[in-house]
């Protein structure tokens, strides 16, 4: 019923994307800002070689169109990730890099 009425009312939830692979390098970075003299706090960066990917709404997207295959988070999860792990991530945007979650996937 909640569904209907989101579609009724035009309430959708964002589209975001997801992709699943093994981290094959991490690491912190600052990222860059445009916000004046202050530096971006430090976050924990993945590179992923990607297997599958897709976005929320169920379209379909082949590995290889993710670029950068590199996501931004927080500091905590590089004490839960490693490289080599298998993982999935699902971004906060469609677009974006920044990880909303992240979880490791059984081989």
């Amino acid at each position: 019923m909640a569904g209907l009425l989101s579609r009724l009312f035009g309430k959708r939830e964002p589209v975001t994307l997801w992709v699943e692979g093994e981290i094959s390098e991490s690491g912190k970075h600052q990222p860059r800002t445009r916000l004046g003299p202050e530096q971006a706090a430090e976050e924990a960066y993945f590179a992923i070689t990607i297997a599958r990917a897709g976005l929320s709404d169920g379209e379909t997207h082949k590995p290889d169109t993710i670029r950068p295959n590199e996501f931004s988070g927080s500091l905590a999860l590089l004490e839960q990730f490693a490289v080599g792990d298998q993982v999935r991530v699902e971004c906060t945007t469609a677009t974006g890099r920044l990880i909303a979650t992240m979880t490791r996937q059984s081989n």
